[in-house]
């Protein structure tokens, strides 16, 4: 009874603290979906809009709409201090970390996942696993928000993955889609596409909202001002991430909604590894984030909440420790394991490692390929599951928020829970 009336309590908490975008986003983007496949598939004409000019292996209007939904969380970055973000120890091993989940973790575990349930369809399996080589870039930046992550650390990721990406995806794609399966074939002229089409696509898809990021930041600082640039004009600029989520979902699905429809058999096989990798890396890296917390130091709290701590000693660890020691004794019924873990950087991390870069691998896909092969079609399928899928992991992060220990939030949380108790 205490469990569930506890549960209750931080949904509750969880639910309250939602704006009233975010409590309709859920439905928002099931609308665009349905409108998407209906015009595909009962106004044929309309994908026609798609057959026209392209950059970078992209129609122009899904293109526009990508670049739209990325400017806003890249406004509200602090550029103005980025590079002393660089020489903070607290960023240091976030970002190490993110690099062996996003490019040594994450390849192998979409590989794995493909090949054990696409075993005996090469090209959807293909078209899986170039998904699981690009990494995000692009609409994760979203979902921290939403999750109200580390918008800083966020953007710092994105930008390294970028620059990773142009060097390792083409080689990465080589590697995992003919070298391990020894069906090498052309690959070495595909290479030679794929690095090109790669860095166009990063420099196109990540500079140009990048650069307008910086430009109506730190202009708009320096005409208006910090304060006013963050209380006037950002609210302005925040809903436009939104319009174009929503107008982005509407024309992928205008364009492939079809096609989507004529191989819903082997969708729903292909829906299996995704959905499988977006919640193993997901969940996986939030526990394992929760578990490096944990040190040796730390591990002692379950002990120390048993017993009467009434002094600290001056050294930071065991200041954190007594931290750690009261945040149990006030709440013990929330999580105890970790209690030392930062939760705008352990979320930040979840979904960058959670996180594809849908456009860059649909777009290698159409460029190697072809639009109508088997392995676009798979590709397609990353953002009809992507979207949605953390989409509510953005909720669950928010739950979890309030229903774990963490070491940076924790005052906070209680208070929005003592508003809605």
């Amino acid at each position: 009874m205490f469990v569930s009336a506890q549960v209750r309590k931080d949904l509750n908490s969880v639910f309250n603290d939602l704006s009233l975008v975010d409590k309709c986003l859920p439905v928002l983007i099931i609308l665009a979906i349905v409108i998407g496949i209906l015009l595909s598939v009962h106004v044929p004409s309309s994908r026609q809009a798609f057959d026209g000019a392209q950059v970078v292996g992209v129609s122009i209007p899904l293109a526009v709409g990508l670049v739209v939904m990325m400017i806003p969380p890249l406004c509200k970055v602090e550029w103005e201090h980025f590079f002393s973000f660089f020489s903070k120890a607290t960023y240091l091993k976030p970002i190490v970390v993110s690099l062996v989940i996003n490019w040594i973790i994450g390849p192998f575990v979409m590989f794995g996942l493909a090949w054990l349930t696409l075993f005996d369809e090469d090209e959807y399996r293909t078209g899986i696993i170039m998904i699981g080589l690009a990494r995000c870039i692009a609409m994760v930046l979203l979902w921290n928000e939403i999750a109200r992550g580390d918008n800083t650390l966020c953007a710092i990721i994105v930008l390294i993955n970028s620059l990773l990406q142009v060097v390792l995806y083409a080689p990465y794609q080589i590697f995992f889609c003919y070298v391990i399966t020894g069906d090498y074939n052309s690959s070495v002229v595909d290479a030679g596409i794929s690095y090109s089409l790669v860095s166009k696509s990063v420099a196109f898809f990540l500079g140009i909202p990048l650069g307008f990021g910086l430009l109506i930041r730190f202009v708009s600082m320096s005409l208006f001002g910090l304060e006013t640039y963050e209380k006037k004009m950002l609210p302005f600029i925040s809903p436009w991430a939104l319009l174009g989520l929503l107008y982005t979902i509407v024309v992928i699905f205008i364009d492939k909604g079809n096609d989507f429809i004529k191989e819903i058999g082997s969708a729903l096989r292909c829906f299996v590894p995704l959905v499988a990798y977006f919640i193993i890396m997901w969940f996986g890296t939030f526990f394992f984030l929760r578990w490096m917390s944990d040190s040796s130091k730390f591990g002692q709290l379950s002990r120390l909440s048993n017993s009467k701590v009434n002094s600290c000693d001056s050294g930071e660890s065991d200041r954190l420790l007594c931290g750690c020691e009261e945040k149990i004794t006030q709440s013990p019924h929330k999580w105890v394991s970790g209690c030392s873990a930062n939760y705008a950087q352990t979320i930040t991390e979840t979904f960058t490692a959670a996180s594809n870069n849908f456009e860059l691998s649909l777009a290698v896909a159409i460029s190697l390929y072809g639009s109508g092969s088997k392995q676009a079609i798979a590709a397609t399928f990353g953002p009809l599951l992507e979207v949605p899928i953390l989409l509510i992991l953005a909720f669950v992060a928010k739950y979890f928020r309030v229903r774990f220990i963490w070491s940076d939030i924790e005052e906070e949380v209680e208070e929005e829970m003592e508003t809605t108790a």
